[in-house]
């Protein structure tokens, strides 16, 4: 953690030149600071920046002392003066955001934690991890999944198997919108088994996770969410086998629509169109705002005769999700189809745009429909 502090007061001191009045006061703050003494640095930087109230660099500082000392609430205020002195200082975000989510402020949290993210974070792996770990659970307990799936999936890729790293994956396999410290004592080695199976799926050793999955299903054949995780798995290699888990976390949990628009597509690859209009339709009937199952079932219509119908539900998907790039081109393709020419050119037009962007910077929107 002082790297990633140091790697902060670095930012700051690179753009700005204030200094307080008594030079005295900077130099012994620093020395306090470098040798842990967090109490005594906190007040000698609060005094400099009475002094000096536009010194950035000990402002940080300031706020860095007051984080290591685990009082929050002053930090976080600090923090945000940096991002007012230099707001384009990436970390000072996201130790804000940090603060924040010490303090269970989650709304303010995510906010500050994304700003930071997009403004940089140098190339410090430690600061990068911990944005990444507090993203993925914020979003998850919002009930986002996918973009939950995405931010843990940055441990796969720098090896970090730690028990948090872990526990959080398994969360997230799970779809246990909760935080670590709301797990039930009952529940906790199986969030731990299937975190074990979710980080060797974002590791792509997915060899090692069918084992995994096939042991826990076999150890709590009923809980919810293992067969869907076991389907996505299985969708790589094996699409009927996919469709069998997924049909089988269905007869556990009737209502679970991930499960319907995943079964849907990949009923819809194998040609089974029926058997994905049905799942389409179910899902549309539950959540009529997804874009998703109208997405497929539009497909699925074009594919069956009803031009029209098609791309109405094909129209709907992209007033729904207008940001993703999948449902313009799904879109051109139909109006292309029914000879609407001027209307395909349209999407396609809108389908390039977004599609570049998306490479850049993902939407977040599930991309199998």
């Amino acid at each position: 953690m002082i790297v990633a502090l140091l790697a902060f007061s670095a930012i700051v001191s690179a753009q700005t030149a204030e200094q307080p009045k008594s030079p005295e006061i900077s130099q012994r703050a620093a020395e306090d600071f470098a040798q842990n003494r967090f109490e005594d640095a906190a007040k000698l930087y609060r005094q400099g920046v009475k002094q000096q109230p536009d010194w950035a660099e000990g402002w940080g500082y300031l706020a860095a002392s007051l984080f290591n000392l685990n009082r929050y609430a002053e930090a976080r205020d600090a923090y945000l003066r940096t991002t007012v002195l230099t707001p384009k200082n990436g970390p000072s975000w996201v130790y804000a955001g940090f603060c924040e989510y010490e303090l269970r402020d989650y709304r303010r949290a995510f906010d500050h934690l994304v700003k930071g993210e997009r403004l940089g974070l140098g190339d410090d792996i430690a600061l990068a991890s911990k944005v990444h770990y507090e993203l993925g659970l914020l979003w998850d307990t919002a009930g986002q999944f996918d973009m939950g799936t995405k931010e843990l999936a940055f441990f796969a890729s720098t090896g970090d198997k730690s028990p948090p790293v872990i526990e959080a994956a398994g969360l997230n396999v799970l779809r246990m919108p909760v935080f670590p410290y709301e797990i039930p004592p009952a529940k906790h080695d199986l969030v731990m088994k299937a975190g074990e199976a979710g980080w060797d799926v974002n590791a792509h050793q997915l060899e090692d996770a069918r084992k995994m999955f096939e042991e826990l299903i076999a150890a709590y054949p009923k809980e919810p969410n293992l067969h869907y995780a076991y389907g996505f798995v299985l969708s790589v290699s094996d699409q009927e086998a996919a469709v069998a888990e997924l049909e089988k976390e269905l007869a556990i949990s009737p209502a679970h629509v991930p499960a319907m628009i995943e079964a849907a597509f990949l009923s819809l690859e194998m040609g089974h169109l029926e058997e994905s209009e049905k799942l389409a339709r179910k899902a549309i009937a539950i959540e009529p705002k997804n874009y998703a199952p109208h997405n497929i079932l539009g497909r699925v219509l074009g594919q069956t005769g009803h031009t029209e119908q098609g791309i109405s539900e094909l129209e709907t998907a992209v007033k729904l999700a207008p940001r993703i790039a999948a449902a313009h081109f799904n879109l051109a393709q139909a109006y292309q189809k029914a000879g609407k020419n001027e209307a395909a050119t349209r999407e396609f037009a809108a389908f390039k745009q977004l599609d570049q962007k998306q490479e850049n910077h993902d939407a977040g929107a599930p991309a199998n429909p």
